[in-house]
């Protein structure tokens, strides 16, 4: 039994009745994780993300700033 459901003024069908399980895929060979890599990939996210956000405050407390200077 097909369901029509509309979200953001998209139709979307979807079969409700039938589930398709996905298998999982051998790969023949098991991978090594480093967890240090992880690890150092999430510090280094987190301190691009940080860098990002003090830039913003930065350039948003400057204008905000020079806006109020003009204005006085």
């Amino acid at each position: 039994m097909s369901k029509v459901y509309f979200h953001n003024k998209k139709s979307i069908d979807q079969n409700i009745n039938l589930k398709i399980l996905s298998e999982a895929q051998h790969t023949g060979e098991r991978q090594v994780v480093d967890i240090n890599k992880l690890l150092n990939r999430v510090k280094i996210e987190r301190k691009d993300r940080f860098k990002k956000n003090f830039i913003l405050f930065s350039i948003l407390t400057l204008a905000i700033g020079v806006f109020i200077t003009l204005i006085v």
